[in-house]
């Protein structure tokens, strides 16, 4: 996989990738694309795309051309899907967090992590479920409280009493 990001990292090779995506062309064609750069440069950004495996070379008597290889998108879309396919209603926030519901379910045991990912991604799913006390502050908030306090400096209480009890006061914003 690292090797395929190393062949996506330079814009360059971006572009030339969707050069081939269009039609194979040999070398002279896509360095035609690019005349601020050299063809030794051309050349090199497409032997890179090559040892990455993001294309393949095939030898026309004289003619080298490029064309895309399909496994090497496959691969990237294989490592993205575990991404895509986490909760879409989480993308709807300006978070960008991903939360998978698929961990937790109504009634569940909250875990720490779980717990986390719902204060980040301001879930109102979660509300009433578990409440955030920020240690720096001595204020406790809901899961979905518009305040941005760092992960390090909260603490997750299952109840308002519990926060209570331990001498935290209620937020203003979201009223606990």
């Amino acid at each position: 996989m690292d090797e395929l990001f190393k062949g996506v990292a330079d814009p360059v090779r971006r572009q030339m990738l969707e050069l081939l995506l269009k039609q194979p062309l040999n070398v002279n064609q896509i360095n035609e694309h690019f005349g601020d750069i050299s063809r030794q440069a051309v050349s090199k950004h497409l032997n890179i795309l090559e040892a990455c495996a993001w294309i393949k070379i095939y030898q026309a008597g004289r003619e080298r051309y490029g064309y895309l290889n399909k496994a090497a998108f496959y691969a990237m879309r294989e490592w993205l899907q575990a991404y895509l396919d986490q909760d879409r209603a989480s993308l709807d926030n300006d978070h960008g967090v991903f939360l998978e519901h698929s961990t937790y379910k109504k009634g569940d045991p909250l875990t720490y992590p779980v717990m986390l990912q719902a204060m980040l991604s301001k879930d109102k799913d979660f509300d009433t479920l578990f409440y955030i006390a920020v240690k720096t502050t001595g204020i406790f908030c809901r899961p979905f409280c518009p305040a941005n306090p760092r992960p390090d400096n909260v603490i997750f209480y299952l109840n308002r009493e519990e926060a209570l009890r331990n001498n935290y006061r209620a937020c203003k914003r979201c009223t606990p």
